[in-house]
């Protein structure tokens, strides 16, 4: 059972990930204060920081170990023939870009209103694709939710969104690597 999606352009998901965080920056709005306080964070720096890349490389670490499962070799098949070609500047610029417009939109507007199960509900059902074998992706993304929500809980929206950067650059990186080494790059 071969997976044959059309290949994704980064300026693609560039655009899509632009509207996500507009409508994120819109929302965020409407609150008292507008969008600055939602996407602040009353940690120091460093602690926001490490957190962050802490959590992001702890996160893609637990993908790493169950990147046997079945299902998890599928997906990661799929999303190879989707973003492989990218290059690593541009798998860059998508990973920064869709963990501050998702978790804008997710955790810094959505959780606080909805609580962390809803919004990692939600998150999951922003990565549904259209085809049953591939149920593993907003499974995967519910539970990752829970942990980037529970991230924006401790350490606010800086920490979550470079958490969740973290996790689509190693990625995103080992989707290029094992591309490259299966032969199959185009």
């Amino acid at each position: 059972m071969r997976l044959d999606p059309t290949p994704v352009l980064p300026l693609a998901v560039v655009h899509q990930e632009g509207l996500v965080g507009l409508v994120a920056v819109l929302g965020l709005a409407f609150r008292p204060g507008g969008p600055l306080p939602a996407l602040s964070s009353t940690r120091p720096a460093v602690v926001w920081l490490g957190l962050g890349i802490g959590s992001g490389l702890a996160l893609a670490g637990g993908l790493w170990l169950l990147r046997r499962l079945p299902a998890l070799e599928r997906l990661e098949q799929w999303q190879r023939e989707l973003v492989g070609g990218w290059s690593g500047p541009e798998a860059m610029v998508v990973a920064v870009l869709s963990g501050l417009a998702e978790e804008a939109l997710v955790r810094a507007l959505l959780q606080p209103v909805a609580g962390l199960w809803l919004a990692a509900g939600v998150f999951a059902l922003l990565h549904l694709v259209p085809d049953r074998r591939l149920w593993f992706w907003p499974v995967m993304a519910f539970a990752l939710g829970l942990g980037l929500g529970l991230v924006f809980v401790h350490a606010g929206y800086p920490a979550c969104a470079l958490s969740h950067g973290t996790v689509n650059l190693v990625g995103l990186l080992r989707l290029r690597i094992a591309r490259e080494g299966s032969g199959s790059r185009a």
